[in-house]
């Protein structure tokens, strides 16, 4: 937890090259660790960091890289399936986006956030009914953004009104 606590630090100060080199060596130490119970947790929180990190810094294959390879290991972690949705979504591989995304959810039902991030590449990938399903859930929850309702309008999928 230092380590990912340090290398926020320097993201803060903007050595980001130094913050993403540390937290990569942070994830490869825990890697090796798996095991523990402790050490599931944490390595799920240091790639969680290191791969919005990666993303910040306009490196999403490689954030998407890691989600992916670390999937046997953070299974279990809505968090970081929802990250790999979002990372999926951003390179336009869509159906990739809606099964993270769909996982996430079965961890963890009512995250309005990523019901929205399914719709729109629900929608993407040409499904503007489940589109419409999903996003009218993110809206009963309060998660649907005037933009990604007019979005979403756009790609052909009839939402209900508010």
């Amino acid at each position: 937890m230092e380590l990912i606590r340090q290398a926020q630090t320097l993201w803060e100060q903007g050595q980001r090259d130094a913050a993403v080199a540390a937290l990569t060596e942070s994830v490869n130490g825990l890697e090796r660790m798996t095991g523990t119970a402790a050490s599931g947790d944490t390595l799920g929180l240091a790639v969680r960091e290191l791969a919005r990190m990666q993303m910040a810094q306009g490196n999403v294959g490689k954030a998407l890289d890691l989600l992916v390879k670390d999937e046997p290991l953070l299974a279990n972690q809505p968090d970081v399936w929802a990250l790999r949705g979002n990372a999926a979504q951003r390179l336009g591989r869509h159906s990739e986006s809606v099964q993270a995304y769909l996982t996430a959810l079965k961890l963890r039902p009512r995250e309005g956030r990523w019901l929205a991030g399914a719709a729109v590449s629900m929608a993407a990938d040409g499904h503007p009914t489940e589109a419409a399903e999903l996003a009218n859930q993110a809206r009963e929850l309060g998660s649907l953004s005037p933009e990604v309702a007019a979005f979403l309008q756009q790609q052909g999928v009839s939402l209900r009104q508010p």
